[in-house]
C-alpha cells in the first residue's frame, strides 16, 4: 500500500529546507531575521526568560496567585510581541490592570523599610528569581525604547510588574529574614 505525503510528513521528522541552509548565527522573529546577539533578541530571550521563571513560580504557589501568575504570562507573551514585530502591544489598558493589582495587594502586605532576604520558601524563592529576570527583561527593554523601537509603556510595565512580584513575595512569605 502506498503511502500518501502526510503519512510520511508525519511519520518521519525532517528539518525544514528553510531552517538547514540558514545561517545559524542569526534568527528568525516576528519583524525578520536578526542577529543572535542583537538587542532585539537579548531582549526577547530575557523576557522569555522571564516569562519561563513566573511559570515556575505558579506551579509552587497558592492558588491567588497561581491565576495571578498565569494572567501575567499572557501579557508576557505580548510583551514579547512588542519587542520582536517593533509594534506596540503593551499599553495603558495593561499599565492601568497591573496597578489596579498593585493598589489590592499593597492593601494585604506591610512594606518593610529595611532589606530582607526574600527566599524564606520555594515558592518565594521562585518568586524571587522571576523578579530579577524580569529587572533583567526591564534593562533591555529601555535599551530598545533609547532606539525607539519598543513604547515607554513595556519599560513600564515590566518595572512595575517587578514591583508586583516583591508584593507577592511579601504577601506570600511566612518570614522575614532583616539585613
Amino acid at each position: 500500500m502506498e503511502k500518501n505525503a502526510d503519512e510520511i510528513t508525519r511519520s518521519k521528522p525532517r528539518i525544514r529546507e528553510k531552517r538547514k541552509n540558514r545561517n545559524p548565527a542569526k534568527t528568525t522573529t516576528l519583524s525578520g531575521e536578526e542577529w543572535k546577539d542583537s538587542s532585539v533578541v537579548e531582549c526577547i530571550g530575557s523576557i522569555d526568560e522571564a516569562n519561563a521563571f513566573l511559570g515556575l513560580a505558579r506551579v509552587f504557589s497558592n492558588s491567588r496567585v497561581k491565576d495571578l501568575l498565569l494572567n501575567l504570562q499572557r501579557t508576557m507573551f505580548k510583551a514579547g510581541c512588542e519587542v520582536s514585530l517593533g509594534e506596540k502591544k503593551i499599553g495603558k489598558k495593561e499599565l492601568e490592570s497591573l496597578e489596579e493589582v498593585i493598589r489590592e495587594i499593597e492593601k494585604d502586605v506591610e512594606i518593610p523599610h529595611s532589606f530582607l532576604i526574600l527566599e524564606t520558601s520555594e515558592e518565594t524563592a521562585f518568586l524571587n528569581v522571576a523578579r530579577t529576570a524580569v529587572r533583567r527583561a526591564e534593562r533591555r527593554a529601555v535599551s530598545l525604547y533609547r532606539k525607539n523601537r519598543v513604547g515607554l509603556d513595556l519599560v513600564q510595565w515590566l518595572n512595575r510588574l517587578s514591583y508586583l512580584i516583591y508584593l507577592l513575595i511579601l504577601l506570600t512569605g511566612n518570614e522575614r529574614i532583616e539585613v
